[in-house]
């Protein structure tokens, strides 16, 4: 579908009940000084609306927990602005259940334990799921600094935050903090005890570097960090699941998809994907899928929206996908890359957006929105990238877990 608007960084919301629904959170005008958008509700079968809001500010990625939405809005960039919030919508009928437009900008939630956990420049906040009113708030945790965004992880009664702070999930308490000499501030994920910490930073007169920093989630101690080779421009997020640790290595030259042990650090296997302009990766039922744009050798400017899904044991590919955006508006500057997918229940989600483009009404002009499922049945020719011809440079190296 067209989504007359950009998923750019915000991913689709797939809740399975009675009917399954897909929540769309779309930005329609990303001008610096406006923040205009719909978050709509859409049959999973059909793509029928069920409901659709326009009169909010543009939506990020919603929470999904016990038929309530629950999610932070886009701040303008411009000094004066005065729009921007966090709401609580009814998941069946849209309507708002509660607001908090005190404060404009707040962080992605997590919803867990009859609480929503978010940050703002301020403090961190458990906000009560129903009303909205304030549980418990800590002062100076979890502010949003450099464009991190305050991410926020949970795992067993502690709330985890990009400022390298812990608290305890039912009162605020402090259970850890890195020390003053040694703040983390990147996106994180939290998995089997671990939190694992993503960095991008920028060495003057050498390469862009992503390093992973994974700590104990119980005091914050330092089990293992792994740092980049060279070169890599990659800023996304980490996927963690069933012992891996996944991240990618992107460059002007090549992408390639690292595997580490998530108990050691150590890298598993790596393989190279043919495109550009790859997503963050995700893991569903022992398969790694990332998105992205396959270019022929032959056309640059031909390039297409591709899904890749590799083996999560062995990093070897087991299907890549071009999606068919023929009867779609796109760029004809910057063709379409796919962003993150998101898997639930044999279906696969993904936006897609006019890849490389310096011009920000493209993003809105050009994105669209797909839904695969699955099938048991090879795909034409037509949605696979040549596997000869010199076309198709992707490889696999692997080593033994």
């Amino acid at each position: 579908m067209d989504l007359n608007g950009s998923m750019y960084n915000i991913e689709p919301i797939a809740v399975n009940g009675t009917n399954e629904i897909v929540y769309l959170a779309v930005m329609t005008d990303n001008d610096p000084s406006k923040s205009q958008g719909y978050i709509g509700a859409y049959d999973v079968e059909t793509g029928d609306q069920q409901w659709k809001r326009t009169d909010l500010p543009a939506p990020r990625t919603p929470e999904f927990d016990n038929g309530m939405l629950y999610f932070a809005t886009r701040v303008p960039s411009t000094p004066d602005a005065d729009v921007g919030g966090f709401y609580a919508l009814n998941a069946e009928t849209g309507e708002t259940e509660w607001s908090r437009t005190e404060t404009r900008e707040w962080a992605n939630p997590i919803v867990t334990e009859g609480h929503v956990y978010t940050a703002n420049g301020n403090a961190a906040y458990a906000l009560d799921q129903t009303t909205g009113g304030t549980a418990w708030k800590k002062s100076n945790v979890g502010g949003l600094v450099d464009g991190v965004g305050a991410a926020l992880s949970y795992s067993d009664e502690t709330i985890f935050f990009a400022d390298g702070t812990a608290l305890n999930a039912s009162n605020g308490s402090v259970k850890w903090r890195v020390a003053d000499d040694q703040v983390t501030l990147g996106n994180h994920a939290v998995n089997d005890g671990t939190v694992y910490y993503i960095r991008t930073e920028f060495v003057v007169g050498d390469d862009d570097r992503v390093s992973v920093t994974a700590r104990s989630a119980d005091d914050g101690t330092v089990v293992w960090t792994y740092e980049s080779n060279g070169s890599n421009r990659w800023d996304g997020q980490l996927a963690v699941a069933d012992g891996y640790v996944l991240l990618l290595n992107s460059n002007d030259d090549e992408s390639i998809v690292k595997a580490l042990d998530a108990e050691t650090g150590a890298l598993l296997w790596t393989t190279n994907l043919d495109g550009s302009y790859f997503s963050s990766p995700a893991i569903a039922d022992e398969t790694v899928y990332v998105g992205g744009r396959y270019t022929p050798a032959s056309n640059q400017w031909n390039g297409r929206a591709v899904i890749y899904a590799l083996d999560l044991e062995t990093g070897d590919q087991t299907w890549a996908y071009l999606l068919d955006s023929s009867d779609l508006e796109t760029s004809p500057e910057n063709p379409p890359a796919a962003g993150t997918p998101v898997v639930s229940d044999g279906n696969i989600y993904t936006a897609t957006y006019p890849s490389g483009s310096t011009l920000t009404y493209r993003y809105v002009a050009y994105s669209n929105f797909f839904v695969l499922g699955s099938c048991g049945e090879r795909p034409n020719s037509d949605h696979r990238p040549p596997t000869d011809g010199g076309n198709d440079t992707s490889t696999v190296t692997s080593s033994p877990p």
